[in-house]
């Protein structure tokens, strides 16, 4: 009878230990790995995720959840991040020339050597060339 217990008390802590994984990084590693294949994730949760030093040109990441997520050094040319919740994401040294930011929420976002040259701001203003850490 003890031994039983041992036994479900450990099958509960690896359950509950998942499950705080699940909810403290709030991405799906199968959504991470469907981006890499298919360039395509919109409405997903990548919250907390490691895109980092990634080539995401052209992917369609609109309504996505990138909270938190680290995207330095990432390629994302002409990629859509429309709608994208980009709160408290780590966008340091990214490629973003071209990219649809309209509506997008960049709140305590790292932008420090983004490029962001000809981007569609959040607000829909389109940057200058020599945009570099924010759209002039």
């Amino acid at each position: 009878m003890c031994r039983g217990k041992g036994v479900l008390t450990i099958v509960m802590a690896v359950v509950c230990f998942f499950v705080t994984l699940t909810v403290l990084y709030g991405f799906d590693e199968k959504q991470v790995q469907a981006l890499k294949k298919t360039n395509n994730c919109k409405k997903c949760d990548l919250s907390g995720a490691k895109l980092n030093n990634l080539d995401l040109s052209y992917a369609d990441l609109s309504s996505a959840n990138l909270s938190g997520a680290d995207l330095s050094n990432s390629i994302l040319f002409g990629a859509n991040l429309s709608k994208a919740n980009l709160s408290g994401a780590n966008l340091s040294g990214a490629n973003l020339f071209e990219v649809n930011l309209s509506g997008a929420d960049v709140s305590k976002a790292n932008l420090s050597k983004a490029y962001f040259d000809q981007a569609t701001w959040t607000n829909g203003k389109r940057c200058k060339v020599g945009s570099i850490g924010e759209c002039k």
